[in-house]
C-alpha cells in the first residue's frame, strides 16, 4: 500500500507541478495583458488629452477670431462716425463761414448806409443855408428893384447936334 501511496503522492505532485507550471504560464500572459491594458489606457488617455488640448486650442483660436472681428467692426463703427462726425464738421464750418461772410456783407452795407446817411444830413443842412441864402439875396435884389422903381426917374437932356 505504500506503493499506492507514493504513486498517489507522485501523481498528487506531478500534478501539483502542472497546475504551479500551469499556473504560472496563465499568469504571465494575465500580466502581460494586463500590462497591455493599462498601456492602452495610457495611450489613450494621452490621444484624448491631446485631442483635448487640441479642441481648446481651436476654441481659444475661434475665441480670438470672434474677439478680432468684433474689434473690426467696432474700429469700422467708430471709423464711420468719425467719418461722419468730420462731415457735420465740416458742413457747419461751412455754414458758419458763409454767415461771417453775409455778416461781413452787412457790416459794409451798414457803414455805406451811415455814410449816405451822415452826406444828406449834411447835404440837407447845406441846401437849408443855401436857401435861405439864396432867399435873402433874392429878396435884397427884389426890394432894391422895387425901391428903384418907386424912385422918380431923372431924364437926361439929349445932346443936340
Amino acid at each position: 500500500m505504500a506503493r499506492k501511496k507514493k504513486k498517489a503522492v507522485k501523481k498528487s505532485v506531478a500534478s501539483k507541478k502542472r497546475v504551479v507550471k500551469k499556473a504560472v504560464a496563465k499568469k504571465k500572459p494575465a500580466a502581460a495583458a494586463k500590462k497591455k491594458a493599462a498601456a492602452a489606457k495610457k495611450k489613450a488617455a494621452a490621444v484624448a488629452k491631446k485631442k483635448a488640448a487640441a479642441v481648446k486650442k481651436k476654441a481659444a483660436a475661434a475665441k480670438r477670431k470672434i474677439v478680432a472681428a468684433k474689434k473690426k467692426e467696432a474700429a469700422a463703427k467708430k471709423k464711420a462716425a468719425a467719418v461722419k462726425a468730420a462731415a457735420a464738421k465740416k458742413a457747419i464750418k461751412d455754414q458758419i463761414t458763409s454767415v461771417k461772410a453775409e455778416l461781413s456783407a452787412a457790416r459794409e452795407e451798414l457803414k455805406t448806409a451811415a455814410k449816405r446817411e451822415a452826406a444828406l444830413i449834411k447835404m440837407a443842412g447845406n441846401k437849408e443855408s443855401a436857401i435861405a441864402k439864396f432867399v435873402e439875396k433874392w429878396t435884397k435884389q427884389q426890394l432894391s428893384k422895387m425901391e428903384k422903381s418907386l424912385k422918380p426917374k431923372k431924364r437926361k437932356a439929349k445932346k443936340r447936334k
